[in-house]
C-alpha cells in the first residue's frame, strides 16, 4: 500500500490517533514528512494494533520535537509513555492510552538512511522524498526485534505487546519473545 487514501473507518481510535499525529506535525517548517508504517497501513490492523508513524525532518527538528508532541498528546489519557533515541539522527516517543490504543512516533532526520518497506501509507510528503526511501525488502517482523532494548523504562511497552500478540493467538512469538526477555533480565 502507498500513497492512497487512508482507510481507517472500521478503526476510529486508531484513525484518530493518525489524524492527530499528521495535525500535529504537518505544519512545522521542519518535517518534510510522514508515513504510516504496519499492519494500519496494510488495512490488517485490528483493535489492538498501534498507529506507527515516521516523520522526517530537517534542521535538527527531530531533536526538538516536544512542542509538535505536546500537540498530538493535548486532550488525550496517557497511562504510560516512553520516549528515546534510535541513533543522533532519530528519536521516538511511544504512548499507551487508557483505552489500550498505542501509538510510536520515530522523528528522524532526512539523513538518517531509513529506508521505508512495505505496508506504508504515506500521510504527507511536502519534498517528495518518500519515494527515494522505498525499498523492496520486507519490513522487519516482531520476531527479529530484541528485547529489553529501553531496560525497565521499556518493559511495560514490551510487555503490552506480549499481550496484543496472546489477543491475536499468536502463542509462539509471544513465548519466545518472553523467553528472550527473561535472559536479558
Amino acid at each position: 500500500m502507498s500513497d492512497n487514501a487512508l482507510d481507517l473507518d472500521h478503526l476510529p481510535l486508531q484513525h484518530a490517533l493518525v489524524d492527530s499525529v499528521t495535525e500535529a506535525f504537518i505544519h512545522e517548517p521542519d518535517v518534510i514528512a510522514a508515513v504510516l508504517l504496519g499492519s494500519l497501513a496494510a488495512g490488517t490492523g485490528d483493535r489492538v494494533s498501534d498507529a506507527d508513524v515516521i516523520v522526517f525532518t530537517q534542521n535538527e527538528f527531530h531533536r526538538c520535537a516536544q512542542e509538535a508532541l505536546a500537540k498530538f498528546e493535548q486532550s488525550k489519557d496517557i497511562f504510560y509513555q516512553l520516549e528515546g533515541h534510535h541513533n543522533d539522527l532519530a528519536t521516538f516517543k511511544k504512548y499507551i492510552f487508557t483505552d489500550l490504543t498505542s501509538a510510536e512516533i520515530h522523528c528522524a532526520d532526512v539523513n538518517e538512511p531509513f529506508l521505508i518497506a512495505k505496508p506504508y501509507q504515506i500521510l504527507f510528503d511536502h519534498q517528495g522524498i518518500v519515494e527515494h526511501r522505498l525499498t523492496d525488502e520486507p519490513a522487519p517482523t516482531h520476531d527479529q526485534f530484541e528485547a529489553y532494548t529501553n531496560g525497565d523504562d521499556g518493559l511495560l511497552w514490551e510487555l503490552f505487546d506480549c499481550i496484543k500478540w496472546l489477543s491475536r493467538d499468536n502463542h509462539q512469538l509471544t513465548k519466545a519473545y518472553l523467553k528472550q526477555l527473561v535472559n536479558k533480565l
